[in-house]
């Protein structure tokens, strides 16, 4: 368990990322998926954040991957995401726009969400929010090559 438990967003990017074949045991949960490895370490060791656009979109992306609409499939997706609302904490955005917006405005919900958080850290791999780094101080947006280490994943 990391030292101190941070506050932390994830960006879909680190959700889809993350897979879901280990969720049901169809795959080894493995320490190679970096993405996975800060899933599981935010659930298990810090207080994940989401907000219901983005769990809105967590969704939308899965479901377009895996446009198959193959049962087993699914399953795998509502246990994720039954498992990010059961251990992450649901943020009540109240702010309408960030203070400085991506490019893409479908990323505004993961910086509402740490923002109205109280988030220490944003993870995405995005480029869109990333480019955004150096205009928050907090949350401190970076890659999740960059903040692995930190969170102890």
């Amino acid at each position: 368990m990391p030292a101190q438990q941070y506050r932390v967003v994830l960006d879909t990017n680190q959700i889809i990322s993350a897979g879901s074949k280990w969720i049901d045991g169809t795959c080894e949960i493995g320490t190679d998926n970096i993405s996975r490895r800060i899933l599981i370490c935010v659930a298990c060791s810090h207080n994940g954040l989401y907000s219901v656009d983005m769990f809105r979109e967590y969704v939308r992306k899965l479901a377009e991957k895996h446009h198959d609409n193959d049962c087993i499939v699914n399953d795998r997706i509502v246990k994720l995401m039954a498992l990010i609302m059961g251990a992450f904490n649901i943020v009540q955005v109240a702010t309408r726009t960030a203070p400085i917006r991506p490019r893409d405005l479908d990323d505004e919900v993961f910086l509402l969400c740490a923002i109205d958080g109280n988030a220490d850290y944003l993870v995405s791999d995005d480029g869109d929010l990333l480019v955004l780094a150096p205009d928050y101080p907090k949350p401190v947006i970076g890659k999740s090559q960059e903040l692995a280490m930190v969170l102890g994943a």
